[in-house]
């Protein structure tokens, strides 16, 4: 019992320390790209907010909380996850208040990426994984060349 709680003691020193997470980004992008095609967060779907709603965000948050991650969450009125504007919020209160999420400027896979509208999961060399209007999806959304990389804000969890 007493190695137990000593080795418990130093994993959790080592994470304070180094930022070694016991949840890797590859389990979160693994997570994500279960759901390649799925409909159940599609703007038709009935799923959490409804019908005719987008939830970029909800698949967000269930992928991040069936990996154990702690999603945070917004309470005035509403109590579900935060919204893609959040994750897309280098100055996020919601995210910047909880030492989970660490705001970074280069991402990895397991990252969560957000511009303010839309919201996903980078799960590959500028590939990310994510809620469209009709099925989740992995493609280059974030990293196309249309696209401005000073637009898109990466959050990465490190609990």
């Amino acid at each position: 019992m007493l190695k137990l709680t000593i080795f418990s003691a130093l994993c959790l020193i080592l994470q304070s320390i180094c930022g070694i997470s016991a949840l890797s980004g590859g389990t979160i992008a693994r997570a994500a790209d279960r759901h390649i095609d799925s409909t159940h967060w599609s703007f038709a779907s009935s799923h959490a907010t409804g019908r005719n709603t987008n939830k970029c965000n909800i698949f967000v948050a269930d992928v991040l909380e069936s990996v154990g991650a702690d999603v945070p969450r917004r309470w005035f009125g509403f109590s579900g996850p935060i919204g893609a504007g959040e994750w897309g919020n280098p100055s996020s209160s919601y995210l910047s208040g909880n030492s989970c999420w660490n705001n970074v400027n280069s991402p990895r896979i397991g990252d969560v990426i957000g511009d303010g509208v839309h919201v996903g999961i980078v799960t590959g060399y500028r590939k990310t994984t994510s809620a469209r209007y009709d099925m989740v999806v992995k493609n280059d959304w974030g990293y196309r060349s249309n696209q401005s990389s000073t637009r898109f804000t990466f959050w990465r969890y490190v609990c």
